[in-house]
This record gives structure tokens, sequence and C-alpha cells, in this order.
């Protein structure tokens, strides 16, 4: 056999089986490459909970971001949770530092790929928005619903400068089908006369508004100071969303003056469309003092609640009919007159028109038979916003079934407001029951108090002296 031949022959086979590997081996490092350049793997992690614009004013500040060293791709975090730079200005926010720093303009998606932004800042004692410009910086939308930045040293012009953060909780189920009903006709954009601020409320989730069992929206326009019942009126710096375009987020808007405009950015809030021509927000506590989130009266349609409200139930005891033996029992601790406002960093978590309430109750405070007072108290809460009191004495046992006006007040001594009259009735045992009812939904997160018959005697005795005194009666 010709060995020449042989040669010839095989040369081309393995020739071309070494290119194949080459190409295969060539293929996975290609493929294998972006992993170690693509910015969306390959970033360094950036967790300081001072860079948060949801954040008091003061919480925490000093800190100076161009005096860091940057290099490369950062992804934020808050706490250990995945955030964003910030899109919105909020008005006396300094994320830190005294200017904070956010997007101009709205995240990539992950089509984009990798674009550029500009970057504005706002001076954390000034209303203006976007006052200073800075070095725009590289973002990429990432796989997973992260975002990485390729933060830069930023304008050495800007006194102490910070990059923004904010953060938006996971949405676990639809918040069209989940959420609190808010009926409170006092924040319409045609109430005033009262300064109902709030950051006295606890807010925590997602709401659907009411006036008065209708639906009714925020307003989208600028809203002038001292109307909706608060100094500072916040409405949507924006349209609100179509139902397709699903969670969107926008920004809030106050400090309007008598022309109509409006100069501040408070902390932006999610809003959703949903089917049946509402719309739901997820409210979160306002950065100005005494301000409020505001209705437009000009959106209320004759919708239904598809959501019942909070439901308080008793203990039924018996069948009788006499409702000092069959009665629910109320013993929520909270309820008490020692409330008060001047605790420090009160916050008021209870509205009494949320609950069902059905027939006959009697009041506990820690187990001990508790009554309601007669009488303002001082600065009494009793966990609401505005504390609900007996206007007249508890009757006597050969008295009957009575009817008492119920009086509610906040903040100081005296009757502010008015509510349903409710029925009491004296029982053998010195105590009372009490046929409660839904409070008048023109009071702000109205509570029925409760104090021990020991505490109230104690107290009215002192009101007593505190009167004889303030007139020059008692020396």
């Amino acid at each position: 056999m010709d060995t020449g031949l042989l040669h010839s022959s095989i040369r081309p086979q393995v020739t071309m089986r070494f290119l194949i590997l080459l190409c295969v081996s060539l293929l996975a490092i290609s493929e294998a490459a972006p992993t170690s350049i693509d910015p969306c793997y390959n970033y360094t992690i950036l967790d300081e909970y001072w860079r948060d614009i949801r954040q008091s004013q003061y919480q925490s500040y000093g800190h100076n971001d161009s005096l860091v060293e940057w290099s490369g791709w950062y992804r934020l975090y808050l706490n250990g949770q995945s955030v964003q730079m910030s899109e919105w200005c909020v008005s006396y926010i300094g994320c830190g530092g005294d200017v904070g720093l956010n997007l101009n303009g709205s995240h990539p998606r992950l089509e984009d790929g990798v674009v550029t932004r500009e970057v504005f800042g706002s001076y954390m004692n000034s209303y203006q928005c976007g006052g200073y410009r800075s070095a725009s910086i590289q973002v990429k939308a990432c796989p997973g619903d992260y975002y990485v930045y390729k933060l830069v040293k930023p304008d050495l012009s800007i006194y102490k400068p910070s990059y923004c953060a904010v953060a938006f909780q996971n949405i676990s189920s639809d918040p069209c089908d989940s959420y609190e009903s808010m009926d409170r006709p006092w924040r319409a954009n045609n109430e005033s006369g009262e300064y109902i601020c709030d950051e006295s409320f606890s807010w925590g989730g997602w709401y659907r508004l009411f006036y008065n069992g209708m639906d009714i929206r925020m307003s989208e326009t600028c809203v002038s100071e001292f109307m909706c019942n608060a100094f500072l009126s916040l409405s949507l710096s924006g349209p609100h969303p179509q139902t397709e375009d699903g969670v969107v987020i926008r920004e809030v808007q106050t400090g309007a003056s008598m022309r109509g405009s409006c100069q501040y950015r408070s902390k932006p809030i999610r809003v959703k469309a949903c089917p049946g021509n509402y719309y739901v927000y997820e409210l979160v506590n306002p950065n100005f003092w005494c301000s409020g989130y505001c209705t437009d009266v000009s959106t209320i349609s004759q919708s239904v609640p598809t959501i019942s409200p909070n439901i308080t139930t008793g203990s039924n005891i018996t069948i009788n009919n006499d409702p000092c033996i069959n009665y629910n029992i109320l013993s929520d601790d909270w309820r008490s007159t020692i409330n008060y406002w001047y605790q420090g960093d009160y916050i008021a978590e209870h509205d009494d028109t949320l609950v069902s309430w059905d027939g006959w109750y009697r009041l506990y405070l820690k187990g001990l038979s508790a009554q309601m007072p007669e009488w303002c108290a001082s600065y009494m809460a009793c966990g609401g916003f505005s504390a609900l009191w007996l206007g007249g004495s508890h009757p006597q046992l050969e008295d009957g079934v009575v009817t008492r006006d119920i009086y509610g007040s906040y903040y100081d001594e005296g009757s502010y407001y008015r509510s349903d009259p409710i029925q009491v009735k004296a029982c053998p045992g010195e105590y009372y029951v009490y046929k409660l009812t839904r409070p008048a939904l023109s009071i702000p997160a109205p509570t029925y108090c409760a104090g021990t018959l020991i505490f109230l005697k104690i107290l009215h005795a002192y009101c007593e002296l505190y009167w004889l005194y303030g007139r020059g009666l008692l020396i």
C-alpha cells in the first residue's frame, strides 16, 4: 500500500476535526465571556440606609458622595432589599447629604441595554427640584427586575451631594383585591377649617378612597393650602393610570400658594386602576408637617365597595333580651383615656368608622370593668385621632335604657365634633352597657374611649379642681 496516499487521506480528516474543536471552544468562550463583563453580573453592592428618600429630613445627614472613590458598576440595596435610584425629586430630603441626586428620566428596559441618564440634584433645605446638575451616569436594566448603575464622582460644585435610592415593596397579591377601605369625606378639596395631619396616622399598604360610601379619587391638580382640612394639601402630580398600565409610580405635589402652583414634592406613591372604574393607592407617611392626601369631589361616583371593613365581633352569652346579660365584650387596651397626644411619636392607628358595630357592648381594660368617660380630658386620644366621650352622665339603675349624645375632640380640651347619639344602660353589679354605632364619617378617625371607674373618678375630681382654680375660685 502506498503510505504516502494513506497519509494524504488522513491529514484532511485530522485538520477538519481540529477546526471543529477549535470552533466549539471559541463558541463556548464567547458564551461565557458576557458573564464576566456584563455589569448585570459584575457589580458592587451599595447598601446604605441613609440613601432612602422616604426617611425624615434629618434622620441621617453629613454624607458626601464626592469623597467616595467610585469604580465600576453598582447595585443598590436598602437594609438588604434590592432598590433603585430615585427618578423623583422629594423636597426637603437630602438622602444623607445636603443635596439629593436623582435620575432625570425613567429607567431603561431590558432591550435598551446600557443607557446614559442625566443626574439632577435638589438642596435639602429648599423646595426647588433639580436646582443642580451633576455628571451623567450609565444605567442598565437586568434580568430579575433590578438595575445597575455606573456611578461617578458628582460635580464638585455641588455641596455634599449623595445619590438617592427608593424602595417599593414587592406586591404579593393584586392590590385591586387586597386593600383597606378609607371613607373620609373630610379629605375632599372643598373641605377646610381643621388641621388634620397625615403624619399622625399609621400608613401601610393599599387604600381605596370613599366619600360617604361613594368612590372618589385623589386630586390630579394643585390644591391650595388649608384645603382638605390640612395645612398642606397633597395631590398627584400627573394623571391616573389606565387599567392596562398596571401599577405605576406617581409624584405627589404640595405647597400650593393662592396662585395655584405646587412647588414642593412629597414622597412618591404607587397607584393602580382597577376593573370596575376605581383606583387603589399605596399611601405613605408624608414628609411635610400637617399635610394631607386630598380627594377631588368632581370624581365622586356611585360604585359599591367590594371589600368589607374590618369587623369587631363579641361573645353573646345568652339569648336573653336584657342588654345587661346579652352583650359583646370590648376589651381593647388602646381605648384607655390615659393615651395622650403629647406622648412621644403618638400615632393614630385605629378608626371606629371601620368597625361593623352590632348590638350592645360592655367595656374592659386589662381585665377590669370599664366605662366611657363623661367629659373630655385634655389631649386624650384613645388610640385614634379623635376621642369620643359621653355628653352627659351615666344613668341610674332605675332609669333603664337612656340616650346620650356623643362628642369628639382631639389635641386639646373641648367639644370639636358631635357624633350620633348612643343608648346606655346601668346594670346590677356597677357596670354599664352601650349600644355603640358607627361614628359620623365627618369626624377624623374617631374611637370610643374607656376608663376604669376608679381612674375616671380621680380624673374627674382633678378636672373639677383645675376648673375651679382656673376661675379663681380655689386658692
